[in-house]
């Protein structure tokens, strides 16, 4: 995953950052967002450890206002000019690891002159500095957030963009997926496919998404268009999906069932017996780098498959929370939510939701 690296120095621009963290957070993951030394543990090697939390980052910000370079300690000493300084080891390593370091002004701040600066650290006055203001506070940190994603090295990207041959190699693999679950006369619920009129729901969107939804069962509007999240769950999907910007054609949209259950249920044993090794097969058609489980069943199908620690929690704590797998030498996302469905039954849980889906921004 990208990490943040945040340093900053509190006597100089601890509100600044305060409000900085909580806008990134809107855009990135808390745990993809290094800010405070109070994270370290006691009785470790302070430098190593710092030097460690700078390693993993992708991004390095360094927080500078009107007196980062004039802070001293209680013997009058320059911060700056002491060997164990929080602030210069973090950025001399930065820099001797050739991070993307991005100097970020607050307060008016201006760039120190390198000749006013340590030497292992002068060359920060090389790098471009961003400039965020109070009165343009959150239209500033919108850019910034936009600067740091493009900044990300391409080895944390999800997924490199699919040529045409591989686009059209997954779409035929995906109809060919439809056409076995259409003749699939041995489903439990072909017969009740058949005497409705519906269709099976295979799924819909981007043949190579980074982003996979998979959700419980489809229900009447979506075995009769034969697409999944239609009616009103899905204006509630495509409205969450507009407030991360993304959209249908973005992402892969299934369920654990592609057939209509004959009544409003929970999916039966059987059922889900039969149908996910369909889905297993969407699954390594697309490789998606993010699998969104919507719903129980859903979650405990993907974190049971993948073997996650968390396969046996419960969806009203793992909700909203980043689960990790490796598959074929490669990282799996999981993000576990409520199915979109819960707002029509408890409006309350749609700002459960949006905040959820914001947990998808640094992937898109």
């Amino acid at each position: 995953m990208s990490r943040i690296f945040i340093n900053y120095r509190r006597q100089d621009s601890e509100g600044y950052v305060g409000r900085l963290y909580d806008h990134l957070l809107k855009h990135f993951l808390r745990d993809d967002i290094f800010m405070d030394v109070d994270r370290l543990k006691p009785g470790i090697d302070f430098v190593q450890a710092l030097e460690e939390a700078v390693a993993a980052c992708d991004v390095f910000i360094a927080v500078i206002g009107r007196t980062w370079a004039d802070v001293v300690d209680d013997s009058g000493a320059r911060r700056l000019d002491l060997w164990d300084d929080f602030v210069r080891i973090e950025i001399a390593s930065a820099l001797k690891q050739n991070k993307i370091v991005i100097p970020l002004l607050v307060g008016g701040a201006k760039m120190p002159a390198p000749t006013a600066l340590p030497e292992d650290i002068a060359a920060i006055c090389r790098r471009s500095a961003f400039e965020i203001s109070h009165a343009r506070f959150v239209d500033d940190v919108e850019r910034l957030a936009e600067i740091v994603r493009e900044s990300i090295s391409p080895t944390t990207r999800l997924k490199p963009k699919a040529d045409s041959v591989t686009l059209e190699r997954k779409t035929v693999a995906i109809k060919q997926v439809r056409a076995e679950v259409v003749a699939a006369s041995d489903s439990p619920l072909y017969q009740f496919r058949i005497a409705s009129g519906s269709y099976p729901v295979i799924g819909d969107g981007n043949p190579d998404a980074a982003i996979f939804f998979i959700g419980e069962s489809p229900g009447r509007s979506e075995a009769e268009s034969g697409k999944p999240f239609v009616g009103p769950s899905g204006e509630i999907f495509d409205e969450l999906l507009r407030g991360i910007a993304l959209r249908r054609e973005d992402v892969f949209l299934t369920n654990l069932l592609l057939d209509r259950p004959p009544e409003k249920r929970e999916p039966l044993p059987a059922e889900i017996a039969f149908y996910t090794p369909f889905v297993d097969r969407l699954l390594t058609i697309i490789e998606p780098a993010v699998i969104v489980p919507l719903g129980r069943f859903a979650m405990s199908y993907v974190l049971k498959k993948y073997d996650v620690p968390e396969k046996n929690g419960k969806i009203s704590t793992l909700h909203g929370k980043l689960l990790n797998a490796r598959v074929d030498g490669r990282d799996l996302h999981i993000v576990p939510m409520y199915h979109p469905a819960v707002v029509l039954y408890s409006a309350n849980q749609r700002d459960v939701l949006q905040r959820d889906f914001e947990k998808l921004r640094i992937f898109v």
